[in-house]
């Protein structure tokens, strides 16, 4: 059979299903919480102030739920192992797919490093190495980090599941004891016998967010409204890893059923993982006091005299950073596999090892976290993003973030697509579609468009222009050089897919 002027060919040999029903669910709901979280949070609130943050977070969330309900639908209907590289494919084209899904890959290769940085901060914390320069602890506690990373991902994928599982439960109970605590020292039931941003003790109220001189709109939002639309890729990169519970699709035991609940309870996952937590942070702690020194949860603990909860969920949040580390590269591994299979990447990077898991594409993506990580680090020491930069890990966050962003454009642009085709085709999406995307069209089209806005806007931001050139570079070269190979007639016209994996035209045929 043939597919936009490709061969399709099955095999039964593929990604094996070793992901477990139950790992799905907590990978779902534990692969957004990573140090982006908890240092992440730190920025964001620290910039935009508590009225505005709240607010980006609720947009941000709507937007991810929109580009999960899209994924679902795509998942679910048309079942491929490339997973989102396959669907901007086949209909996005050849070009646009080769550079949304190596500019996913760069995203990763961007923030694995990121959180390596996140695990050595958190480290520092408990124990800083004897070196003269505090700088070289961090990087060594990094070196540690990637090392371990390496080693877990080099073994069977059902190893990832139960790992992520295991750290996903770990980071969920650290956020129900933050929340339980916030409760407590806003009503006035802990914290010792003085507050230290209130400079009494008792029942909190509004004393923290509304404290102060000046009106409350100028409380709420300090930095002003717009700042919540300029500032949105930082906010959005806070939700990395959505994504994946769609890409482990292709691991997944009875993905038809699973995958499409895990998707529709986002929505949930961002108002108990998110807003309710950011909410209670806004109640007992001034903005002023944010940062990317610490996590914000375990300094605001701290500040209350919880020095046993700071400590417990400083480990939560190392944990947190390895954990999002992890599955991220299992998700860029995979994307890769499907960049492979399509034929925009090298054959040898679908290559499966005995576990039927791609080793080929591991070790190739592992190299370049490796050089990113160590090469950031020097910028940082010799001061390559200027006097007034930001620090390696926002300049990390906010390269992520354009690049995840794009990817999740991606997503939404194709599923749009595909209605579209299926109309063109004579079918009716109502009757015809296993699974509907919620709220369609307006969803994905507000979705589409606050993402595109906020990847624009990055330029005016302070320190954004450097990071929008490197991210445009990271899009753009694979683009190239996948043009420059195509016209050499260097790129494969076969597709090898599963037995199990449909195209769109083998699904819905012209009637």
């Amino acid at each position: 059979m043939s597919e936009q002027g490709r061969e399709v060919a099955k095999s039964e040999r593929t990604l094996n299903r070793g992901i477990l029903p139950w790992h799905v669910s907590l990978i779902a709901l534990g692969g957004i919480i990573g140090s982006c979280y908890f240092l992440g949070l730190g920025l964001t609130f620290s910039e935009m102030g508590p009225g505005a943050v709240l607010v980006a977070y609720a947009i941000a969330g709507l937007t991810i739920y929109g580009v999960m309900q899209s994924f679902a639908e795509l998942l679910v209907n048309i079942p491929r192992r490339g997973s989102f590289v396959s669907y901007t494919r086949e209909f996005m084209g050849d070009t646009a797919s080769a550079g949304i899904g190596w500019a996913f890959w760069a995203n990763w290769v961007a923030y694995v490093p990121s959180e390596a940085l996140a695990s050595a901060v958190f480290m520092n914390y408990f124990i800083t190495l004897p070196f003269e320069n505090p700088a070289w602890s961090t990087f060594v506690w990094g070196i540690i980090s990637l090392a371990l990373l390496t080693a877990v991902n080099l073994y069977h994928v059902k190893w990832f599941g139960h790992i992520e599982s295991v750290l996903a439960i770990i980071k969920i109970l650290a956020i129900l004891v933050f929340a339980i605590c916030a409760v407590g020292i806003w009503m006035g039931l802990v914290g010792g016998s003085l507050h230290p941003f209130t400079a009494d003790s008792g029942f909190i109220g509004g004393k923290v967010l509304l404290g102060g001189e000046g009106s409350v709109v100028e409380k709420l939002f300090p930095s002003g409204g717009l700042i919540i639309i300029t500032y949105m890729i930082w906010t959005l990169v806070n939700f990395q890893g959505s994504e994946i519970v769609g890409l482990s699709a292709a691991e997944t035991q009875d993905p038809a059923t699973n995958v499409p609940l895990a998707c529709r309870r986002v929505a949930f996952r961002i108002i108990l993982i998110y807003l309710i937590p950011v909410f209670l942070l806004t109640l007992i702690v001034p903005y002023a006091q944010a940062g990317l020194d610490e996590s914000i949860f375990a300094y605001t603990l701290g500040a209350y005299g919880l020095k046993w909860a700071a400590g417990l969920f400083t480990i939560v949040t190392l944990v947190a950073a390895f954990s999002c580390a992890n599955s991220g590269l299992y998700g860029t591994v995979r994307a890769l596999y499907g960049l492979s299979v399509e034929g925009m990447a090298p054959k040898f990077l679908s290559n499966l090892n005995r576990f039927n898991t791609p080793q080929n594409a591991t070790i190739f993506t592992i190299i370049p976290i490796w050089l990113v990580f160590l090469l950031g680090f020097a910028s940082d020491e010799l001061g390559l993003w200027g006097a007034n930069g930001l620090p390696l890990y926002a300049n990390l966050l906010g390269i992520s973030g354009f690049t995840g962003t794009l990817c999740w454009v991606g997503i939404c642009v194709s599923q749009v697509l595909f209605r579209k085709k299926l109309k063109e085709r004579g079918y009716n999406p109502e009757e015809v579609l296993t699974v509907k995307a919620k709220w369609y069209p307006g969803l994905a089209y507000f979705a589409i468009a606050l993402q595109i806005g906020a990847m624009i806007l990055l330029v005016f931001e302070d320190g954004g222009m450097p990071v929008f050139i490197i991210s445009l570079i990271a899009i753009f070269l694979p683009i190239l050089i996948y043009a420059m190979q195509k016209r050499r007639g260097k790129i494969r016209t076969v597709v090898t897919l599963g037995s199990d994996e449909v195209t769109f035209d083998e699904k819905y045929p012209i009637q």
